[in-house]
């Protein structure tokens, strides 16, 4: 069969600027399973590709089209079905990834007819010679025995039970894509970038990310050794290991840096860690950055005991000091996530700023956004002044403030960001920034923009 695997266009502010740009890991794992079946499989990635969708699905001629999204991409996911099937109502559809994961409802007035809830390939393989099978006429497969997906009987929706998954049932994803188009993936001054995806779910549970909910809430990681061996398999020169968090056990990182050494093996590497864990395994950081180790990304969150109760951290202000000195001194840089949230004051923004530009942090503030299948949605989702889940991006302002107005809210927290970030311009993670060349880039955006309002 021919199988279209469409990454979307990016949504919202980030469609602007091309500072970070991933790979699409997701596509390529599709592929590398596709292609091993026998079929023939296109990567269409609308991020660059400016040919329109009609035009794709002319010339790829699918049986199926898979698309994943995020769920800033909700409604543009659904968008799309509806063009897909008006060109040809016998394409099948099926829609993936994290948003499809968790909030699967979501999609039921959609025109797809697969939704997949899992995280892992095996499933989606069994999904694909399903509709091989009926395509023929032949089927030895009844969907109602594959695990993770939602489908149509009698025009009703069924949604099939979730299994707990492991990536090491992952492939190694063939790079094609990647290698021909390397020179677009990066994160700020580190690039080439590739990803590599090493775990499902988190053993942790703040109530305002959904991503502990994934894998049914099972934490589950590749071994140290197929790790390791992906990564000497990439030609670039910085790797971001995807885990929401990678500092979970010590001597899973003493292995992973032991065969890095053992290997020889010279990478820079982003990663995400928690703040707690670096406090207190100062040499285990030592070690990670003498092989590499270049960034973390930090839930620091907020600067108060209070606050960081409130979002279920278990961490202590005293602990994020820790980390923040640790990092420093070990060179790695300390990129610090914040939260703003409605209780704030004009002092608090200004208290806020003070902290973090005091500190060897560089800061990246998001908006308390109660994000749809995180445990806190359920508790807020009266309260949301805007229920367009666009906005549910991390910088849009979902609940009414209590001292000021959505307005006012939203200037300070523009004002806090832009002025963190006009504080660090100078800082190496900045240093290959071409600000002539982000004019150009968000004038071309504007008018791609302009012109898929008229053809998508």
């Amino acid at each position: 069969m021919n199988i279209l695997l469409i990454k979307p266009e990016t949504v919202g502010i980030f469609s602007y600027t091309y500072l970070v740009e991933h790979e699409p890991l997701e596509m390529e794992y599709l592929y590398t399973v596709f292609t091993a079946m026998g079929h023939h499989a296109v990567i269409y990635d609308r991020r660059y590709e400016l040919t329109s969708m009609k035009k794709k699905l002319k010339e790829v001629k699918p049986d199926v089209v898979c698309v994943t999204g995020y769920i800033t991409q909700q409604k543009l996911v659904i968008k799309y079905c509806d063009v897909i099937k008006s060109y040809d109502p016998k394409i099948q559809i099926i829609l993936g990834g994290s948003n499809v994961e968790i909030n699967y409802a979501n999609y039921f007035e959609s025109k797809a007819d697969f939704l997949y809830h899992l995280s892992g390939l095996e499933n989606q393989k069994k999904l694909v010679s399903y509709i091989e099978q009926e395509k023929h006429g032949n089927t030895s497969i009844s969907l109602k025995d594959i695990p993770g997906i939602c489908y149509r009987e009698n025009g009703e929706w069924v949604v099939n039970p979730k299994v707990v998954e492991t990536p090491a049932d992952l492939p190694v994803p063939d790079r094609t894509y990647f290698y021909k188009n390397k020179h677009r993936f990066r994160y700020l001054c580190f690039r080439p970038l590739a990803l590599v995806k090493n775990s499902y779910s988190c053993r942790k549970a703040c109530n305002f990310c959904f991503c502990t909910n994934r894998n049914s809430g099972r934490y589950a990681c590749r071994s140290v050794e197929s790790l390791v061996d992906e990564i000497a398999s990439l030609d670039v020169p910085a790797i971001h290991i995807t885990d929401d968090d990678f500092l979970i056990d010590r001597d899973y990182l003493k292995e992973f840096i032991r065969l890095i050494k053992e290997k020889d093996i010279h990478k820079k590497y982003l990663i995400y860690g928690r703040a707690d864990f670096i406090a207190h395994n100062e040499d285990i950081i030592k070690e990670f950055a003498e092989i590499g180790l270049s960034l973390i990304m930090v839930g620091l969150e907020a600067t108060s005991e209070e606050e960081l109760d409130s979002y279920n951290k278990r961490v202590t202000v005293s602990e994020n000091e820790e980390c923040i000195r640790i990092l420093s001194e070990n060179n790695v840089i300390c990129a610090g996530l914040f939260i703003v949230h409605p209780g704030m004051t004009k002092e608090d923004f200004k208290k806020l700023y003070n902290w973090i530009a005091a500190r060897n942090i560089i800061p990246t503030v998001s908006v308390f956004t109660p994000m749809q299948g995180s445990a806190m949605y359920k508790k807020y989702e009266d309260q949301m002044i805007d229920r367009d889940v666009t906005k549910q991006d991390l910088f849009h302002c979902l609940l009414k403030p209590e001292h000021m107005s959505v307005g006012a809210f939203t200037r300070e927290y523009y004002k806090l960001s832009l002025g963190l970030a006009f504080k660090n311009r100078k800082s190496p993670l900045y240093k290959d920034n071409n600000y002539p060349g982000a004019v150009l880039y968000i004038i071309k955006v504007f008018f791609v923009k302009l012109k898929r309002m008229i053809v998508l």
